[in-house]
């Protein structure tokens, strides 16, 4: 059972016993709560069996955390190793056991700091007993030692510098966790609020409320959990289901928040709102990329561990030589675990920290590894080395009963049915001239390839050459010389066929960036040195780009199926691949690279499954993440030849006695303290 223990505006404290039954949850609990909107900071106690949650009450209220914790089913939790979070009371509490060693009787001395330490020397037997070597086993052994010696003061000094080291460690750790947590969660948005006469007005979906009917379009997230009254649409639900495939939602089927539109107009019905709403999928892609353990944060946490190995042999080869306990206790006093194990995570979090302000998204620490290790980098062309907002150049009629008008008023009343940006301009070029709507019947939307539907109960498909032609039998040769001249031109070309037979075509025109030159460039200057680029154009005009911007290889006519082939036969070459895209059909593209980034504009699907998410629509942000990555590899490597060359000559210091138990453990609780702000101040830009 889970009681308040106290609360007050923007703190709650919640206390249960089965927290003390149920030890090693507490990461578990912090999974299931960090993502509820409002919610700043969550601190587990299991040893207390308490719950600290400080929110903003002005988004939430403690009755909401109290019915989310109630509703927690501990028997489902996953355990993990936990440790002791350190509070300012405990600095406090170890402070005035100094003084009470310094101030007080002995007798009364040594009971202070026998209740003090003791948490400490259990902690070390506890470890002793599992057969683990690790720096609680060192801690515990120079207070034991300290303590036998009747030594309290240097006991309680030694135990108070533990605790402070200990806390600063945790509070810089769960700043960086706080300050992630902020910049990841998503943001709010506005939708359109429709009353019970039909009007409708512009809302912020943090003020929907149970009951309030909203109207949705393409492109647009699902604030709150509801039911469909009005409409159908294909909703993106990968970010709850991981499908690929956006499914079709039709009147009075349920939608979640945090997935999104991807076809169609529906009006919801909210049941769920605020935090209610906050899917589990939120929660997880934060907590995954804050406690993922890398594959070097592994190589320090097993260097730390076996540096533990060398400290316990230096104690005792000095105690073999000098009998010395005071000797023994200060070198016991120095470890390399803690600024090993700890200046990793930290300077992951600080890079990931600093790369979210400039608008780049690491999804945890191994991102930041792959992205160094990159050595070949594969762009999707239209929307990533080009805008993907095109527009209309050319129509061009084949057809003696149909006008160019005719064309673009048939193709743009077709195209309004789906949200792809060629689709758009389409329909925004109708609109700009005034063409008038043609009925038609219901449009099936052919991933990668185009749109079918009927005109007078006549096949009418719109799609890429490739497609009309290998999947639909169209004829082109009698128009092949028109197509040919504006492909030379470097038009993108859209196809419409009515009965099997070509009647027209569209020429689109994209924009090249105007950083893609400068990225390319920059990109090899960072050892990112074969570059390739995937379009779907045909292979003239893809060739013709890849020319201009010096591409190592050209793929042309791709596929979603073709795209995830190039990247494996360039894995089979020996490259670590990154690829670039922002579309639905470069997700398996995006999954099979070593590292997947996804442009801004991109689908909601491909954001999910990149490793990277470039939050501004700026090709460069590729050149700031591949620096961002080196930046904190450096640092790293440099933090461990710190913490090596400085913990051990403090360690010679101690074991040549011209170090105190007392100085040894503030030399080195500096030391960790030390590095652990150079991790931090990466930070921060400059």
């Amino acid at each position: 059972m889970i009681t308040v223990q106290n609360s007050f505006p923007g703190r709650i404290r919640f206390k249960s016993r089965a927290l003390i039954q149920h030890r090693g949850i507490g990461d578990w609990i912090k999974q299931s709560l960090i993502a509820i909107q409002g919610v700043r900071e969550i601190r587990v106690n299991e040893y207390a069996g308490s719950v600290v949650v400080e929110y903003d009450p002005q988004l939430l209220d403690s009755e909401t955390i109290q019915a989310r914790i109630s509703a927690l089913n501990l028997s489902e939790a996953e355990y993990t190793a936990t440790e002791h979070q350190y509070t300012r009371g405990d600095v406090a509490l170890n402070l005035i056991g100094v003084l009470s060693a310094i101030l007080l009787p002995q007798h009364l001395g040594a009971l202070s700091t026998a209740t003090l330490i003791a948490p400490s020397l259990l902690t070390g037997l506890s470890e002793l007993r599992d057969r683990r070597l690790s720096v609680e086993v060192l801690d515990a052994v120079a207070l034991g030692l300290s303590f036998w010696r009747e030594d309290y003061r240097t006991a309680m000094v030694t135990q108070s510098l533990i605790s402070l080291g200990e806390y600063m460690e945790q509070r810089t750790s769960r700043n960086s966790d706080q300050l992630l947590a902020d910049l990841m969660t998503p943001q709010d948005t506005v939708v359109w609020l429709v009353d019970e006469n039909g009007h409708r007005e512009q809302r912020h979906s943090t003020l929907l409320k149970e009951g309030d009917l909203i109207e949705l379009s393409p492109g647009d997230a699902i604030p709150a959990d509801g039911h469909i009254e009005e409409g159908m649409a294909l909703i993106n639900q990968a970010s709850l289901t991981g499908e690929s495939v956006p499914v079709r939602r039709e009147t009075d089927a349920l939608v979640y928040s945090g997935t999104s539109i991807h076809e169609g107009q529906i009006k919801v019905r909210i049941e769920k709102t605020g935090s209610e709403s906050t899917t589990a999928q939120i929660a997880k892609l934060i907590y995954d990329s804050l406690s993922e353990k890398s594959e070097t944060q592994q190589i320090t946490q097993d260097m730390a561990d076996r540096r533990v190995k060398i400290t316990l042999g230096m104690g005792a080869g000095v105690f073999l030589l000098t009998q010395d306990i005071n000797r023994v206790a200060s070198v016991f006093l120095v470890d390399y675990s803690c600024a090993l194990k700890l200046s990793t995570p930290v300077t992951f979090k600080s890079i990931m920290f600093r790369a979210a302000q400039n608008g780049i998204l690491l999804k945890g620490g191994s991102a930041i590894e792959k992205l160094v290790k990159v050595d070949t980098c594969v762009f999707d062309k239209t929307g990533t080395l080009t805008y993907g907002d095109m527009e209309v150049t050319d129509i061009v009629s084949f057809s003696n009963s149909n006008s160019a008008r005719d064309i673009l008023a048939i193709s743009a009343s077709v195209e309004e049915h789906s949200n792809h940006p060629l689709s758009q301009a389409i329909v925004n070029a109708a609109r700009n001239h005034q063409l008038p709507h043609i009925d038609h019947g219901e449009v099936e939307y052919i991933i990668a390839h185009g749109l079918r539907t009927t005109l007078s109960d006549h096949a009418l498909i719109i799609g890429s050459r490739h497609f009309l032609e290998a999947h639909e039998a169209v004829d082109f040769s009698p128009c092949e010389d028109q197509i040919t001249s504006y492909e030379a031109i470097g038009r993108h070309l859209l196809f419409i066929s009515f009965e099997g037979e070509l009647i027209g075509m569209i020429g689109l025109r994209d924009h090249l960036r105007e950083d893609a030159f400068k990225t390319l460039e920059q990109l090899r200057e960072l050892g990112v040195n074969h570059l390739v680029m995937i379009s779907g154009d045909r292979k003239f005009k893809a060739q013709k780009l890849g020319d201009e911007m010096h591409f190592d290889e050209v793929h042309a006519e791709a596929t979603p199926e073709s795209k995830s082939s190039i990247i494996e036969s360039l894995q089979a070459r020996g490259h670590t691949v990154m690829f670039v895209g922002d579309g639905v059909n470069d997700a398996p593209a995006l999954s099979k690279a070593d590292i997947g980034i996804a442009m801004c504009m991109g689908t909601e699907l491909a954001r999910q499954v990149a490793d990277v998410v470039l939050l501004h629509d700026q090709l460069y942000s590729l050149v700031e993440a591949r620096k961002l990555a080196q930046m904190a590899m450096s640092v790293i490597q440099s933090n461990i030849k710190i913490a090596e060359y400085v913990n051990s000559g403090i360690m010679l210091a101690a074991a040549m006695g011209w170090l105190s138990p007392t100085m040894s453990s503030l030399l080195h609780n500096s030391t960790t303290l030390g590095i652990l702000a150079r991790s931090v101040s990466v930070r921060h830009s400059g």
